[in-house]
């Protein structure tokens, strides 16, 4: 139907009889013809880690229908519809009457995100999927690990709480297969002289400010780019 009809905005949930919300997003997102099309989530879907699955497949806001009111629904969508109008708008005016404008380039890629926090999971993924980075979760170094042996990934991304005490090692294990892929590691609670260390051990890029943090999308295309010239 959505095919068919071609929506303005599609109000998802999770939860639907023979495929998931969660499919019907990714195959909407893999579809140049819906790729920047508004995707409210809008679901009580209780599975652990639906919500940041539903943001890194490219929902473009996610709502829980036990804390949502009608009013507050409709007022999301609203507001969704708005900021495609305005940026619709904003790309015509931009462009040069009977100039066809060039595609912009940027190399987004598969990134594997190590993260047990499902609220920093959640802000992460939304980060690098506004930019179109796919993103793979690991609980941990071994998850990391196997994920990185049986699927192809571009990019690691990794709290250096959950291998404080051995990044060379997992840099040295995770580079096997690909010896320039980039790993980035990010804490807000780490000395300089350890953040050194990190670089000094095989760590392509530390990640230790909000403001960086912030940019893990620009730092993230930045490396995959770097990689796939090497």
């Amino acid at each position: 139907m959505i095919r068919r009809t071609n929506p303005d905005l599609v109000l998802l949930d999770l939860i639907l009889p023979k495929i998931s919300g969660l499919e019907v997003l990714k195959q909407l997102r893999a579809n140049r013809t819906f790729e920047a099309m508004p995707v409210v989530v809008f679901s009580n879907a209780a599975q652990p880690g639906a919500i940041e699955d539903a943001w890194a497949a490219g929902a473009t806001m996610v709502l829980s229908k036990s804390n949502t009111s009608p009013k507050q629904v409709v007022e999301s969508v609203q507001n969704a519809l708005a900021k495609t109008s305005a940026s619709v708008r904003e790309l015509d005016n931009s462009k040069p009457k009977n100039v066809i404008a060039p595609m912009p380039t940027f190399n987004a890629g598969a990134i594997l995100l190590i993260e047990n926090n499902s609220e920093c999971r959640a802000i992460l993924s939304s980060l690098l999927s506004s930019l179109g980075h796919r993103i793979m979760h690991a609980e941990g170094q071994d998850h990391a690990l196997l994920l990185s042996e049986v699927t192809q990934i571009d990019l690691v991304l990794t709290n250096r709480t959950l291998c404080k005490d051995c990044f060379r090692s997992f840099s040295e294990q995770i580079r096997r297969r690909r010896p320039s892929l980039p790993v980035v590691m990010y804490s807000m609670d780490v000395s300089a002289k350890e953040a050194e260390e990190a670089l000094h051990s095989g760590i392509s890029k530390f990640l230790t400010t909000p403001e960086e943090l912030l940019e893990v999308a620009q730092v993230s295309a930045s490396l995959i780019s770097e990689s796939r010239v090497a």
